[in-house]
């Protein structure tokens, strides 16, 4: 019986491997074909019948509406099924998951059949795509706990786990089949550590597959043969698609060996005739449309980069992951220090099986439950404590002593032995304390898996039966830190703007509690009334820009009085180990507690439709970014539009949702995709209002200026003087952000000044009435401000706060509580 789980299985979009580790040492488990991977493939012709893996593979040319590929792109998605016709099936991406995890646990048979792995996922995998994974790994078969690693964290564990490395800081680079990640990592006192992830789930080989078929084949294959509406999404033409696809992966792999190859094969000419296509594939022609994609994987390592606050500089190593970077181009721009990273490339491990390496490394530290069975009379059992790995070239054991009835434990002694060591290992004896507790102090055998029997002496001197009767403890040079938060979580606030609870990155387990207001009036009356937070997980400063993954809801019907707006509503976030998220929203007004419905179901895969409206909006607001940049001095601006257009982000927009009506991995890919090309877009134009944030902020400090010299005392010539070197800082580096924060601190020193000057009254009635045409009810508007106006013109000051009141209740911020957006303001600094 294994102590720890010992296996890992990297489950990829292309292929997928499983690999154990045994003494120490980690091997990949050969499947039945004698292959280190197996394809993530199935075939389905008749029902009952399934194939997995390679055989699959082959059958795609052949018969490919009954094989299903890159099913991994739509984990998550509860109402994504792939059809199997010819069967009379239909199967989940989980489902199909299932099968390829069922295959490699089939791999160990008949040595061992293993209850529990370590499953590799994306670093940049959602909640609802990681908990899809461990579904799939119950329906295969796994009854036991099966922890899931980032990719890139596995990557780094197989190069560093025996590695002498030390102080070191490497680069995950991992380019696979259908996702992208990227990890800085250190190496220091034995310990390996992540310090930053960045990650693309829609970026990988099948990327540059598409685009070679798009722009390099499809064109030739119109101009040889003549064939008319000749398109990837062109149902009438999918089986000359699946083979030019099957062709153009392979052709892909020749090119990293040969500056060029021949693609040669019969196409359906669409009169049930044959035609053969011959094309001579170039590796520079690869290298061009790959380019943008090599690009988007650089530029997120660049943001891994900034967010550990390191330069390339300071990585010594960049390790090659995936077997897109087995091309030539893609290590020449690597690199190169100006297009690339200008890292020292390492590619000294498999780069096909080396997540699975790293997984297995990964599960040898993962212990399993531990069960103590009651002693019976005369039999002693052992509540043991010891770490299942460790770098430390010696380690204690602790534990307690157990039997039914009583013992003198004080007499009894306790060691542990390793016979199997040359020369043969033994500790001393450590006579146990008198409630059978006990310490015992073993040397290890380094870079290896230490395996000791537990000899219990009785009072006599004679061994006794003892359960457990031994342990093993596996030295590594390198140990691997804790899981960690794999993508922010937080919520959506009233202006739309997200706030970061759960912090990408931070140790598991993770809990954050903060407290907001509410924005919106809840009435007790009113049924339709209702306070919604979203809770969202993403990286984006805007919620939208963000998936969201669930929502609280506070009813009218929930509450016992009014909820008036500015309410405190306490917001506590938890996530354990295993990544399961908690939302809990206190309301001591109310005292009460609302828990979030995390719906890690609720994401649907987008119709055609809908996509082509969101990039139409997308291209016309690209043109108009477009525009405003051509009209403006900003340099940044200019760069971040050069950026995005260089990594291709619209076009690849453009390229899947043209896929998306037929693969709905394509569809989800599109929309999220979207969703950051439109935060990109807001970056370059939150650039364009630098100059209109500086000036405005200029005129807010001149007033303040006039104010403080008028009735201000020492500490308010304090503050602006903080005012005025923070907006020194932000006007030498311009941040949008930080100016619209200053902004509200240097209105909040205003409003302070106006009260003490006593006309404050006067300029809120003043903006109030500019604000006439936003209220809910113009002609009580009207009346009012005519009012005020008569309150002013006859110097009857104190009347005027009561005008204001009023008409404040017509905004339409001060209305009950509406269905719909985020209703929760946090306090900025």
């Amino acid at each position: 019986m294994r102590d720890t789980i010992d296996f890992g299985i990297d489950l990829g979009t292309t292929n997928s491997a499983i690999a154990v580790l045994d003494d120490g040492a980690v091997s990949v488990l050969k499947n039945n074909l004698q292959m280190d991977y197996t394809p993530s493939a199935v075939w389905c012709r008749r029902r009952g019948v399934i194939e997995v893996g390679a055989g699959a593979r082959r059958r795609l040319e052949d018969d490919p509406d009954s094989v299903q590929v890159e099913f991994k792109q739509s984990m998550g998605l509860p109402d994504a099924r792939r059809e199997f016709p010819k069967a009379g099936v239909s199967m989940t991406p989980v489902e199909l998951s299932a099968e390829v995890l069922r295959s490699l646990r089939g791999s160990v048979a008949p040595r061992e059949m293993p209850d529990a792995a370590v499953i590799t996922v994306p670093a940049a995998f959602l909640l609802n795509q990681t908990e899809a994974t461990q579904e799939a790994a119950k329906l295969a078969g796994f009854t036991g706990n099966c922890p899931l690693l980032q990719e890139p964290t596995a990557a780094a564990f197989a190069f560093g786990f025996q590695n002498e490395s030390k102080g070191a800081h490497w680069m995950v680079f991992d380019f696979g089949g259908g996702t992208f990640d990227s990890a800085v990592v250190s190496t220091a006192e034995g310990e390996l550590s992540v310090l930053h992830h960045a990650g693309d789930t829609h970026l990988g080989g099948r990327n540059i597959d598409h685009a070679v078929l798009d722009q390099v084949l499809a064109p030739e294959v119109v101009r040889q043969l003549g064939l008319t509406d000749f398109r990837r999404d062109n149902p009438r033409w999918r089986r000359n698609f699946v083979r030019l696809r099957s062709t153009a992966e392979t052709a892909k792999i020749q090119l990293s060996q040969a500056e060029q190859t021949q693609v040669l094969l019969d196409l359906d000419r669409g009169d049930g005739q044959e035609e053969m296509f011959e094309y001579t594939l170039r590796r520079e022609e690869v290298d061009q449309v790959a380019r943008p994609f090599y690009l988007r994987a650089v530029q997120l390592c660049r943001t891994a980069l900034e967010s550990a606050n390191l330069r390339p500089a300071d990585i010594d190593r960049l390790l090659l992951v995936g077997g897109p970077t087995l091309a030539p181009g893609l290590r020449e721009l690597l690199a190169d220090p100006s297009a690339g990273l200008g890292i020292p490339l390492d590619h000294s491990q498999d780069p096909s099986t080396v997540v699975a390496r790293g997984a297995a490394a990964y599960a040898g530290t993962v212990a399993r439950p531990r069960t103590v069975r009651p002693a019976k009379r005369g039999e002693y059992s052992l509540e043991l404590s010891y770490p299942a790995t460790t770098s430390l070239p010696s380690v204690p054991v602790s534990g307690r002593c157990s039997t039914d009835g009583s013992a003198g434990w004080a007499r009894f002694r306790i060691a542990l032995s390793a016979p199997q060591r040359q020369p043969v290992y033994r500790t001393s004896e450590v006579s146990l304390s008198a409630d059978g507790t006990f310490t015992v102090d073993t040397v290890l055998d380094e870079l290896s898996t230490n395996r000791f029997e537990i000899e219990l002496l009785d009072p006599a001197g004679t061994r006794v039966p003892v359960r457990p009767d031994s342990l093993t403890i596996t030295h590594q040079l390198n140990e691997m830190m804790g899981q960690t938060v794999v993508n922010t979580v937080g919520l959506t606030e009233a202006d739309g703007s997200f706030t970061p609870m759960l912090m990408k990155n931070a140790p598991l387990p993770a809990a954050k509690r903060q407290t907001f207001f509410t924005t919106a009036t809840l009435l007790r009356g009113n049924t339709s009334s209702v306070i919604r937070i979203p809770v969202a997980e993403g990286e984006r400063r805007r919620g939208e820009r963000n998936q969201q993954v669930g929502v609280i809801e506070i009813r009218a019907k929930d509450v016992r009085f009014d909820l008036p707006r500015g309410s405190e509503v306490v917001m506590t976030f938890e996530m354990d180990d295993s990544r399961q998220v908690s939302v809990v929203a206190e309301v001591p007004l109310l005292d009460n507690e609302f828990e979030a419905v995390i719906d890690l179901k609720q994401q649907q895969v987008p119709d055609p439709q809908t996509l082509r409206r969101l990039l139409n909006e997308l291209e016309a607001r690209h043109e108009q970014v477009r525009t405003q940049v051509e009209g403006t001095r900003s340099d940044r601006a200019r760069g971040l539009l050069n950026r995005l257009d260089e990594q291709g982000s619209v076009a690849a927009v453009r390229d899947e949702v043209r896929s998306g009506g037929a693969d709905e991995g394509a569809a989800v890919a599109a929309e999220r995709r979207m969703r950051d090309v439109q935060a990109d877009l807001d970056d370059i134009e939150a650039e364009l209002r630098v100059p209109e944030v500086l000036e405005r902020l200029r005129d807010q400090i001149e007033h303040c200026r006039e104010l403080v010299d008028r009735v201000g005392a020492d500490e308010d010539r304090t503050e602006l003087a903080g005012i005025e070197r923070r907006y020194a800082a932000i006007a030498e580096s311009p941040d949008v952000e930080a100016g619209e924060r200053l902004s509200d601190r240097v209105l909040d020193l205003q409003v302070l000044l106006l009260r003490r000057d006593g006309s404050l009254d006067l300029e809120v009635f003043n903006a109030l009435r500019a604000a006439r045409d936003t209220m809910s009810d113009p002609a009580r508007a009207r009346e009012l401000i005519r009012e005020g106006e008569h309150v002013v013109a006859t110097s009857n000051w104190a009347a005027l706060p009561d005008v204001n009141r009023r008409l404040r209740r017509l905004l339409p911020d001060d209305r009950p509580g509406q269905p719909g957006g985020g209703i929760l303001r946090g306090e900025r600094e």
